[in-house]
């Protein structure tokens, strides 16, 4: 009966040993991938850390722009209103002779 449980001690050694064994290799094939993957993340994430200094600098010199252009569209609809203002005028001025638009 004392074999019986040496034998069942060896396969349980046996067992544990290969557990161990299969963690070390796992290990030296993940490792790698993880030492890639966070140097791309690394990467990654310099290049977004660029980027948004680009926008931001774009965004900074787009400013004035913008700034002009809101100007310069409600000048536009200034002088349309003018321009509509003016036509009614010369509406109510020029009668209409026989049915007939004065120049």
């Amino acid at each position: 009966m004392e074999w019986v449980i040496a034998i069942l001690a060896i396969g349980c050694l046996f067992f544990a040993f290969q557990i161990v064994m299969d963690y070390v290799k796992h290990k030296a094939v993940v490792e790698p991938r993880i030492q890639r993957l966070e140097s791309a993340r690394a990467g990654l994430e310099k290049k977004i850390e660029e980027a948004r200094k680009g926008l931001e600098k774009a965004q900074s010199e787009l400013a004035p722009t913008k700034d002009e252009l809101d100007s310069l569209e409600r000048e536009y609809v200034e002088l349309q209103e003018q321009i509509r203002g003016e036509r009614a005028k010369t509406r109510r001025r020029s009668p209409l002779v026989d049915g007939e638009e004065a120049d």
